[in-house]
């Protein structure tokens, strides 16, 4: 019977269930026919939907003050785009508007509040800016005055934690929790939003779930995941919540010496930057390179020895470029 006859015939309802099915089949078979061919011809499978790639990051503008910034180990930005610069060697936080003007500067160099010694490390949550200030041993919090609000280990907890702290990097969640990079023990410090002392995590070495001077902290709230820049053992590993190691999951061998890390929400992107390659990894959910982001070098776009990253609810990037004294800011 031909095609078209049975056509006419479906249209009339005048067709029989055994017509029906051998046209069926008639289209079965010539279905395959086509896709053998078209893969043979091709060597693609024709049920593959193939995705225009991400957008690649590009340069945008750069933060600095000429002569004034000195070795940025730590970047923040607040949720309404305001810039946060740990400016280490002159012991102080620069502050920057979302478009890069400057506008102001916290503290100076000395042990008392609201004062640091070679900050390292910073990071903003709601009306709060939390400081490692390293050779004073402690997380400084701050309103955006620079009022010191708090310490962080408080006193009464220095016996639990086995002495004081050599905070290097911190991170807060969602939920107000403070996660403190302590590389005098090569562990993480967790307080609650209150400041009190929670649990830590981690001991040193080089096996899987061992740490060895993280130098980078995020967090990704909704996975229920920790994601530490395990700088020297040149690793990105990560824990639960609690603590405990996840070997299953990101675990990025990729990068010479991951320092500052981020994460993304919107995307679930994770950035690094990877310090002795002079460059920032782009990673996807599984922990796949998806980008890299500059080379070595003086010029816009080109890093020098860039320490830490952040990123803000545009999705825009922020790279301490360490030794050429700025933060550099990318966008899609």
């Amino acid at each position: 019977m031909r095609l078209n006859t049975l056509l006419n015939k479906i249209r009339e309802k005048k067709v029989n269930k055994k017509d029906l099915i051998i046209a069926i089949l008639v289209l079965i078979i010539a279905a395959l026919i086509f896709f053998g061919w078209y893969y043979f011809r091709t060597k693609r499978n024709p049920f593959t939907v193939t995705f225009a790639p991400p957008d690649k990051h590009k340069y945008l503008f750069s933060i600095y003050e000429p002569g004034v910034m000195s070795r940025p180990l730590g970047v923040a930005v607040s949720e309404w785009g305001d810039v946060f610069v740990a400016d280490s060697a002159n012991h102080r936080v620069a502050v920057f508007d979302a478009n890069g003007a400057f506008k102001t500067v916290l503290g100076k160099q000395g042990a008392g509040p609201g004062e640091f010694n070679y900050p390292t490390g910073i990071a903003v949550y709601g009306r709060k800016i939390y400081v490692a200030d390293f050779y004073n041993r402690r997380v400084q919090v701050l309103n955006f005055d620079g009022k010191q609000l708090s310490v962080l280990p408080r006193g009464k907890d220095l016996r639990e934690l086995g002495g004081n702290i050599f905070p290097v990097t911190v991170a807060v969640d969602r939920s107000g929790n403070v996660y403190v990079s302590d590389v005098s023990q090569h562990r993480i410090v967790v307080f609650d939003d209150s400041g009190r002392f929670v649990r830590y995590f981690g001991r040193a070495g080089s096996n899987p779930g061992e740490l060895s001077y993280v130098n980078g902290i995020a967090v990704n709230e909704d996975a229920g995941e920790i994601y530490l820049a395990n700088s020297n053992n040149g690793r990105i590993d990560t824990f639960d919540l609690n603590g405990r190691y996840l070997p299953d999951r990101i675990s990025g061998k990729g990068a010479a010496n991951p320092k500052g890390i981020a994460f993304e929400e919107s995307t679930g992107s994770l950035y690094v930057a990877d310090t002795l390659a002079h460059k920032i990894h782009v990673l996807d959910k599984r922990g796949n390179e998806i980008e890299t982001i500059g080379q070595r070098g003086l010029d816009i776009g080109q890093f020098n020895f860039p320490t830490a990253v952040a990123v803000d609810n545009r999705g825009r990037i922020y790279v301490a470029d360490r030794e050429n004294n700025r933060i550099q800011v990318f966008g899609r």
